[in-house]
């Protein structure tokens, strides 16, 4: 307990809410006025705070839309919905809820041009060996797999998976193999069908399991409970089962169910390493920063390299003021995504604690090379400007920023607070 008397300790977290918006630091700003007791504030200051409260709410909807799109695109069907659905809570503006919403509904309908593309998987198999790092979307394959024979289909997709998936599904009969072409292709209605043709004596762990992710995607929730912990049962080993049958439970609202499932798999010794990075996620959405931070240290001791655990671990350590274990973990995420050097998560870490300057300086111009429209680099580079004193070159990029237009709220009133850093200076 002592290590998290910092966090709960604050004296007066009105303070702590505007200094987290001072610095944008949106996360911690909505867990910090999560302690507030908002009747007891005068109407003035109750207004200021959600403000800022629904400030912070925008910027992480942001932010998971953004990943959400990146999972979309790389292939990770299940992490974009999770991302959408964050999004969706978090989002305080009718205009970012109505995105959220629109971006769920065409995953779910398989509407969206990048899950709709025939050649890349949907939310199938392939979700067990989908979890990376989303930072950089991968490149898209431009494969039309439906001009291909149904052999030639099944060896492209075989390709994707685990090596001890991929032999099953080989060996699996003719009509499962035909209904998991369709279900990757999302044809929802010929996969059905051909899933009802398989032989009884055929419906093994792994038909339920795809049956259940299919009726999942089609928002049949309770069906796909069913399926899934059917296939758990024939097979208390299939890890991309309990994944996705997680997932049903968080999309459906069950948080509780999904939390006692998870407790009840971690008292059986059984996929230890996922229990406890989902109850980290889930403890640190309700704002239980001690749990959270205790269920993703045992996560990332069972070996679980998940960049977004990592990242939540680093933010909870350094909350509480352990810079050297936050930076230790950041220094664990891939940078060869963001043309070398630092990822620019560890590098924004950096630039908090105005440290290593130049290394953060070098990975921010890395990025920024990888997507050059992005205005969030070329702001942080102002930044590493400014923390060096180089006040004209600082200059120079903020009046750039300033004359762009569309930019997001959070992003634009970031800009304008080191606009008057510069003139107070």
């Amino acid at each position: 307990m002592q290590l998290f008397k910092k966090m709960f300790g604050k004296s007066d977290p009105v303070a702590e809410v505007r200094q987290c918006h001072a610095r944008q630091d949106w996360a911690n700003l909505l867990l910090t006025a999560k302690r507030i007791d908002m009747q007891s504030l005068d109407p003035d200051l109750r207004q200021e705070l959600r403000s800022l409260t629904d400030q912070a709410g925008d910027a992480l909807a942001t932010v998971n839309l953004e990943e959400g799109a990146w999972a979309e695109q790389s292939g990770n069907v299940m992490r974009a919905r999770q991302d959408y659905q964050l999004a969706r809570q978090q989002a305080c503006s009718e205009t970012l809820r109505e995105r959220a919403e629109q971006a769920l509904a065409a995953l779910e309908g398989g509407t969206s041009p990048l899950t709709d593309d025939p050649g890349r998987p949907h939310a199938s198999a392939t979700s067990a060996a989908c979890n990376t790092c989303t930072e950089t979307p991968a490149a898209k394959d431009t494969t039309d797999l439906s001009s291909l024979d149904e052999d030639s289909r099944l060896e492209l997709l075989l390709a994707t998976l685990p090596e001890d998936l991929a032999a099953r599904y080989q060996a699996a009969g003719a009509e499962f193999r035909r209904a998991w072409l369709a279900i990757q292709a999302g044809e929802d209605e010929q996969a059905l069908g051909s899933l009802d043709q398989v032989p009884s004596d055929q419906r093994d762990a792994l038909f339920l399991y795809e049956r259940g992710g299919l009726q999942a995607r089609r928002g049949q929730f309770g069906a796909a409970a069913d399926d899934l912990a059917a296939a758990l049962a024939l097979e208390p080993e299939l890890l991309p089962a309990f994944e996705t049958l997680c997932e049903v439970l968080l999309a459906s609202g069950q948080e509780e169910q999904l939390q006692s499932t998870l407790k009840k798999f971690l008292n059986e010794g059984r996929f230890s390493g996922y229990c406890w990075s989902r109850l980290a996620q889930l403890h640190a959405q309700r704002g239980e920063l001690e749990p959270a931070l205790a269920a993703g240290l045992k996560a990332l001791d069972e070996q679980v390299t998940d960049p977004s655990l990592l990242v939540l671990c680093a933010q909870l350590l350094e909350r509480t003021e352990r810079y050297a274990d936050a930076e230790a973990l950041l220094r664990r995420l891939p940078a060869g995504g963001c043309g070398g050097g630092a990822h620019p998560l560890l590098a924004e870490f950096w630039l908090r604690r105005q440290i290593h300057l130049d290394r953060a300086l070098e990975s921010f111009k890395g990025a920024l090379r990888q997507e050059p429209d992005n205005p969030r680099w070329l702001l942080r580079i102002a930044q590493v400007y400014l923390a060096k004193g180089w006040r004209k070159e600082a200059a120079e990029q903020i009046e750039g920023l300033m004359r762009r237009s569309g930019l997001p709220t959070t992003l634009d009133d970031e800009i304008r607070q080191v606009a008057d850093q510069l003139r107070e200076e």
